[in-house]
Formats: C-alpha cells, structure tokens, sequence
C-alpha cells in the first residue's frame, strides 16, 4: 500500500478535480470563454502535494519492494480514471515525479515495473514523460 500520505493526495486530487468537472458549465471553455477543466486550481495543488511528498518518500530511503508498490500505485491510478481527460493527464503528466525514485528499484522489481509500464501505456500512445519514465525503468532492470 503506498505511503498514506501519498493516498490520500490522490483521493483529495480525485475528489476536488471531480467536484470542478460537475460544477462545469456545457459551454466553459468553448470559443476561449469561461474557464476550462484545466484551470482549476486543484491540478497545481496536486501536483504541488505530490511532489513534496515524493521527495520525502524518496528521502526516507525506502526499501525496493515499497518504492515498487508506491510506483505500482501512481502508475495504475491514470488507467482507473481515463474520463475526464483533464484528470487523466494530470495523473499521467505526475510520473514525472517518480523519476527519482526509479534507480532506488531492485533489478527484479525494475524489470518487472519495466514489463507492466510498456503492457499499461503502449508505445505508441505515450507520452514524453512516459517515454522518460519507460526508458529509466529498462536501466534501472539492466543495473
């Protein structure tokens, strides 16, 4: 189970970006008026929270089994919330941050990350970011 700090950053980021896109008129953000899904301040929040409690995962020297659930976690939670888009690139655009956490892996657990990541998020449909986070996972399985 990832940290519960980290949890429950996500659950708060769910919830709020949710509540954004309910509150949305039909028409925000169309023709450039009203606002968009994108501009709620709930995504910079997140990502903000995210990354400060990744660094401090980071930093209390966590084994490779729990840096393996914790990415484990971050790297399926965009598969369970495709719809709306703007959350799911959010979710998407935060592997970024697990970056550092990579070479802290075991070579089994990278590789096995590694194998689920390209099975998750095929090639073709990647991200810069993804591409990054798919190329750090291989190393990290070779070292």
């Amino acid at each position: 189970m990832p940290t519960a700090a980290i949890r429950k950053i996500y659950d708060t980021y769910l919830e709020k970006a949710m509540a954004a896109e309910k509150n949305r008129k039909p028409t925000d953000g169309m023709f450039g008026i009203g606002k968009k899904p994108g501009d709620d301040p709930c995504h910079a929040e997140f990502a903000e929270a995210l990354e400060a409690a990744v660094k401090a995962f980071a930093a209390s020297g966590p084994d490779s089994a729990s840096v393996r659930e914790l990415l484990t976690f971050m790297y399926t939670v965009p598969k369970l919330h495709e719809d709306p888009k703007s959350i799911y690139w959010m979710l998407i655009a935060v592997h970024g941050l697990t970056a550092e956490l990579i070479p802290q892996l075991g070579t089994a657990d990278a590789a096995a990350l590694h194998k689920e990541y390209g099975a998750a998020f095929r090639r073709w449909e990647r991200l810069p970011v993804q591409q990054q986070i798919y190329r750090a996972l291989a190393q990290a399985a070779k070292e």
